[in-house]
């Protein structure tokens, strides 16, 4: 049987409690989340800290990298969520629209739209170049602490303090088939929101 090395390869250091870590697609680059209000970008190999991204005014709880590797994105309890240019630092985005702490964030496998997961009982997707929000997902009873989009990017999950998981789905045809196999008739203002997130349906032909 094989044995794991268990050895420490290095320390990396912030001011405050490290909340979260995220390593970018190739390896080589780790991203920290921290109460001192910032994010850092590390060298995996080396431990040399390669940015410090600072710009929320509260703690940040999360960081995702895009799939490439090339923009940062980072939660904050200061309501926000933020994406930063992950070579230079530069800060692209700042995301705001949730009324309470914004605790997670994920990227969707083709980096086109970031999703966030807030204390106001929504998850929320952005697209990640322009930083229109694009859906508000009401559902949950408690905070949302986590999403996480499937492979193929077709689904959101999240997970919440009032102990469910919920699965969304994000691509209109299979919003349209789903309200089909549940109605027969024009759908009402609570039935549209439930399945498109909108006041306003696209026609059930």
């Amino acid at each position: 049987m094989g044995r794991f090395q268990r050895d420490e390869l290095l320390t990396l250091h912030h001011s405050r409690p490290v909340i979260g870590v995220a390593f970018s697609s190739d390896g080589k680059r780790l991203a920290t989340a921290s109460g001192d209000k910032t994010a850092k970008v590390w060298d995996v190999s080396s431990g040399k800290e390669l940015l410090t991204l600072s710009g929320h005014s509260g703690s940040v709880d999360a960081v995702a990298f895009s799939p490439d590797g090339n923009r940062l994105a980072t939660a904050s309890l200061d309501k926000t969520a933020k994406v930063w240019d992950a070579t230079s630092g530069k800060e692209l985005l700042t995301l705001r629209g949730h009324s309470g702490w914004v605790d997670g964030v994920a990227f969707s496998p083709n980096g086109r739209r970031l999703a966030t997961a807030s204390s106001d009982k929504t998850a929320r997707v952005w697209d990640a170049f322009s930083g229109e929000e694009l859906l508000t997902l009401r559902g949950h009873s408690e905070g949302v602490t986590w999403v996480a989009f499937s492979p193929d990017g077709k689904r959101l999950a999240t997970a919440s303090e009032d102990r469910t998981v919920q699965i969304y789905a994000l691509v209109l045809e299979e919003l349209l088939a789903l309200a089909r196999q549940r109605v027969t008739r024009s759908l009402t203002p609570d039935e549209c929101m439930r399945y498109f997130q909108s006041k306003t349906c696209p026609a059930l032909p």
